[in-house]
């Protein structure tokens, strides 16, 4: 019997996810809960390491997850799925399927994620400025993820897939230093 890798389980539930939520018109609040529950497992909730233990009791696992449902406000299509996940040994994969299942979502709706690193929180009027500019370069809608880092004393990192703009006082400070030192 093949074995088939975690990425393409991963990638089949994140196309179930999609069509079923979906066919039952919850899409878009499937959608927030899948970006609400990956915040809460890359924060290192402690209900999550539990219910990815593979020796804990499925009926445990069942009872967190309906209380975890029930606190969050998830929509019924991301309570059953999570329920399917469990009953079919597969919340191990819960991120990389969320993460799958928020690719998918964004590529159909022409959205790109951006992560930008800034030194303040921008104005509503610069965050829309941005939002603008990077919607022009990306040619898509722009959801932004703002990081908030001293260190790189002004400016902007802008991270999107594999393209990154780098045009914080840091970078620019490392750059002369390099020249100086001549190695660069």
């Amino acid at each position: 019997m093949k074995k088939v890798s975690n990425l393409k389980t991963a990638i089949l539930y994140a196309q179930a996810m999609y069509s079923g939520a979906e066919q039952d018109g919850e899409l878009s609040a499937f959608h927030k809960n899948a970006k609400t529950l990956l915040n809460l497992i890359n924060d290192g909730v402690e209900e999550f390491s539990i219910i990815n233990n593979p020796i804990g009791e499925i009926k445990d696992k069942y009872i967190i997850l309906d209380e975890v449902i029930k606190k969050l406000k998830f929509c019924n299509s991301m309570g059953n799925f999570l329920k399917v996940l469990a009953q079919n040994h597969r919340l191990n994969l819960l991120e990389i399927i969320l993460k799958q299942f928020i690719s998918l979502y964004n590529d159909k709706h022409n959205i790109a994620e951006v992560d930008v690193t800034t030194v303040i929180e921008l104005s509503s009027e610069q965050d829309k400025r941005l939002k603008s500019k990077l919607s022009d370069i990306f040619n898509k809608k722009i959801e932004i993820n703002y990081i908030i880092n001293p260190e790189i004393v002004g400016g902007l990192v802008i991270k999107y897939g594999t393209n990154l703009i780098d045009v914080s006082i840091k970078h620019k400070l490392d750059t002369l230093e390099k020249i100086m030192k001549g190695t660069k």
